[in-house]
């Protein structure tokens, strides 16, 4: 998960965005964090020109918090919008500012949806490097634009966002100023006239990368916010964005999907903030999952056995439902089946019933296969790596020469590549590894013991060695039109080297 995003309320106006990161979840972070900070201390941003400088310095400030002046690696998009009251008559108006492909629409609690003149009618146009005037300022700018496999157009080739914070290995040409350059953090700047009425929607584009667009976004939103309608006559926003999460995911999104909803003419007083945990099926069937499934756990405040127990009383409350198709009530029963549970709901004697299964099913796993307990302190990009390393492992037995199909990318500055080369007993520096910062190529093995990949650069004409922590995931085959998604590459062996490095 890359996302992040900012909710900044006071009186008379509030500033309100969503962040999309990619790479990894650095950029996203450090600029949420920044605009929280600069709010705090400046307020709002007076006009046009003092946001557009508000967004450039904020970018420029994560581009040299790296060390050594080094910019750190990855990007962010960013969605944002400053909502102010006009006043008497229910009038508002919302301050656009785009930086890249998330977005900002308007719905009406009739469900449809209020023409912004963008993508998909919405308030923002996607920034694509395919878009015509984005593909001639790239082009002024120094960059180019490719047409990748399945038809993606990326800039040099390489990213599908033509407006970003960070990324600054794209933003080398052109100039003078920041506005200047093959990709840039220039906000796309709107001002536009709202209802109270109305319903603010401000998302990644994890909801639209799917078979999801604007106009079917804002039909669910309004008729979640029909159901169960609360004093003042309007329906619980967060739960109008889980439904938007779950609808997107089942129309084909394979990313991080992030949904903020806002409505101007709530009951402020009847709605808590709150994070609601609902753990998915149970992971003992694939040795994999089960270390995610904890650590997603231990952020909602629960163990593994609380997890699994909250998970088999959703299941029953499932099977209670009569509605429930023979296909999906067979699924629930085989999920929960051989769980003998004894104690009144959330009793120590009940937790120590599932406590008990859960060992049961580890003890019954093959050697090798179970599940050990999570290291204390380890944080979602040690999880991600380990697992990646467990599903390389598996990939790479008898796979050779043979590529994976897995598209991958060399992600980080030149210092951190060589260092953690250097740390590693199976590799050796050579210069020509400098070549291969930013390029992409194909996995073709990994080696969990001692955390490396082999991976084939194509354009290059060249075959390394590399640290898998040096490395990002971009997806498997042509399917990844993301970013160079922030996931470490699965590590890797070594001991069969036969590579120009």
């Amino acid at each position: 998960m890359e996302d992040a995003h900012v909710i900044h309320l006071r009186d008379d106006w509030a500033f309100l965005g969503v962040f999309d990161g990619h790479g990894g979840e650095k950029c996203s972070e450090f600029v949420a964090k920044e605009f929280y900070k600069r709010l705090e201390a400046d307020g709002k941003p007076a006009d046009d020109a003092t946001l557009k400088a508000l967004v450039l310095d904020v970018d420029q400030c994560f581009m040299d918090s790296g060390t050594g002046g080094v910019p750190p690696p990855s990007g962010s998009t960013g969605a944002m919008c400053i909502v102010e009251r006009l006043g008497a008559g229910g009038k508002l108006r919302l301050r656009v500012a785009n930086v890249g492909d998330s977005r900002v629409f308007i719905g009406r609690p009739d469900g449809s949806i209020v023409d912004g003149g963008g993508t998909e009618q919405g308030h923002t146009t996607d920034h694509k490097p395919s878009h015509p005037s984005e593909k001639e300022r790239i082009y002024r700018c120094g960059g180019t634009v490719e047409m990748a496999e399945g038809g993606v157009a990326r800039v040099n080739g390489d990213l599908a966002v033509s407006r970003a914070f960070g990324d600054a290995q794209y933003k080398k040409t052109g100039g003078p100023g920041p506005e200047d350059r093959p990709v840039t953090a220039d906000p796309e700047l709107e001002t536009f006239e709202v209802d109270e009425t109305d319903i603010l929607i401000i998302a990644c584009d994890g909801v639209s990368e799917g078979d999801f667009p604007n106009q079917e976004v804002v039909k669910l939103v309004a008729e979640k916010m029909r159901d169960g309608g609360f004093a003042g006559g309007v329906g619980d926003p967060g739960i109008a964005a889980h439904e938007v999460i779950l609808k997107a995911e089942k129309q084909n999104s394979k990313d991080n999907i992030t949904c903020m909803i806002v409505t101007f003419n709530g009951a402020l007083e009847t709605i808590e903030g709150s994070i609601e945990y609902l753990p998915d099926e149970l992971p003992f069937k694939d040795n994999r999952l089960v270390a995610p499934y904890e650590v997603m756990a231990k952020r909602a405040g629960r163990t593994l056995a609380q997890a699994v127990e909250l998970r088999y009383d959703n299941v029953n409350k499932e099977l209670a439902k009569e509605d429930l198709d023979d296909v999906q009530r067979e699924a629930f029963k085989s999920e929960v089946a051989g769980i003998e549970v004894e104690g009144a709901e959330g009793s120590p004697e009940r937790t120590a019933c599932f406590e008990k299964w859960i060992e049961t099913q580890q003890s019954n796993r093959p050697a090798g296969g179970g599940h050990e307990s999570l290291p204390a302190g380890m944080g979602m990009e040690d999880l991600m790596r380990m697992i990646q390393s467990q599903q390389a492992g598996q990939q790479s037995q008898g796979e050779d020469d043979k590529g994976t199909g897995v598209r991958v990318k060399v992600s980080p500055d030149l210092e951190t590549l060589k260092a953690d080369v250097e740390k590693s007993a199976n590799l050796k520096w050579d210069d020509k590894m400098a070549d291969l910062l930013d390029a992409e190529g194909e996995e073709m093995q990994t080696d969990p013991s001692d955390n490396t990949i082999k991976v084939k650069f194509e354009k290059k004409g060249m075959t390394a060695w590399l640290p898998s922590s040096c490395v990002a995931i971009l997806g498997k085959g042509n399917a990844a039109e993301g970013y160079g998604a922030g996931e470490s590459a699965a590590a890797a062996p070594a001991a069969q080297a036969e590579a120009d490095l």
